[in-house]
């Protein structure tokens, strides 16, 4: 097997030779065509290169257009959570309005607690005034009288 393998490479190199020196006599014996030859093969390797490079360029732009499909799409979400974060904001907003007015509104009801407690506190002073001069009242009062039942007791004893 390795000789046909051999045989098959030196057949394929002769052919090879052949053909490389069968363009060499006919690019010596016809330098024109040979040249427009090579100009066309030029000509179409650079149309092919061209070609491929529009592709590629092609296909730039549809990878782009997909990443800007997706920059849309997580734009348009972000403008979504901002109008959301906005919404809660205002909300948010409307409840501290709320809470200062309900502060203002017990503000004013321990003014007028505070108040009170001041009337109170001049009432009890007047109470214990009141008070302190009942038992200045009463304990005259009940001296007097243990004094009467003295003066009666010391009476009803020297009768």
């Amino acid at each position: 097997m390795t000789a046909r393998k051999l045989a098959r490479v030196a057949c394929l190199l002769l052919a090879t030779a052949a053909v490389v020196r069968a363009e060499e006599e006919g690019t010596a014996r016809a330098p024109g065509r040979a040249a427009r030859a090579r100009a066309a093969a030029a000509g179409s390797r650079q149309a092919a290169e061209e070609h491929a490079l529009l592709y590629q360029v092609a296909e730039a732009q549809r990878g782009l257009g997909e990443q800007m499909q997706q920059l849309k799409e997580q734009l348009d979400v972000l403008h979504g959570e901002q109008a959301t974060r906005a919404d809660e904001q205002t909300a948010l907003v409307e409840e501290v309005k709320g809470l200062r007015e309900e502060v203002k509104g017990l503000y004013v009801e321990i003014s007028g607690v505070k108040q009170q407690i001041d009337a109170l506190k001049e009432d009890i002073a007047g109470v214990d005034s009141n008070v302190s001069s009942f038992r200045t009242f009463s304990g005259f009062f009940i001296a007097v009288m243990i004094l009467l039942l003295v003066v009666t007791f010391v009476l009803t004893i020297l009768r």
